[in-house]
């Protein structure tokens, strides 16, 4: 019986998290993590990565351009952004933005979230009908940003990530 390198072992999981990072980051945003799963430490890691922070920081700028140009031009685009919504949350985008290109640490769980307001079709970025104004949300989002690392991932990153690494991956990944 042959049994993968770590190596195999690691592109294995990176190639699952991949096809499974919305799940993934359903999973991350929606609470406390499930401390044997190396793919959401994997995932957790990506999403505080500073590149992906920065990614996520610039599609809100985006936002806010958008419906700055906007105004009240006919639309021509499968997604429909509110923009009178998005020039009223302005501030709170924008610290969001800003906290999120911050070289302080972030939650996993902060970074979901941010990511699923850009990308949720229920967010009040999209939705007029949403229950929740944009600042809500994104003052939600920006403080999910500061939760206390120990409630996050950071112990799965630090620990059961590394042992990916660390050449334990056909035991504890669960790959054979």
């Amino acid at each position: 019986m042959r049994t993968l390198t770590d190596r195999q072992a690691l592109l294995g999981l990176q190639l699952k998290v991949y096809m499974t990072r919305a799940k993934l980051d359903r999973k991350i945003a929606g609470g406390p993590p499930d401390i044997a799963d190396s793919a959401l430490a994997l995932r957790a890691r990506q999403l505080t990565a500073p590149g992906t922070r920065r990614e996520i920081a610039g599609s809100l700028r985006n936002i806010m351009d958008y419906a700055d140009r906007r105004g009240s031009q006919p639309i021509i685009s499968a997604v429909v952004v509110e923009p009178r919504a998005v020039r009223c949350g302005r501030r709170a985008i924008l610290e969001l933005a800003e906290r999120l290109e911050a070289a302080m640490p972030v939650s996993a769980r902060g970074v979901a979230l941010a990511r699923a307001l850009l990308t949720d079709g229920r967010s009040p970025l999209f939705n007029p009908h949403c229950e929740r104004t944009v600042s809500e949300v994104a003052w939600e989002v920006k403080d999910a940003l500061d939760e206390c690392p120990d409630s996050d991932f950071d112990v799965i990153v630090a620990c059961g990530f590394s042992a990916v690494e660390g050449g334990q991956a056909t035991d504890y990944v669960g790959i054979r």
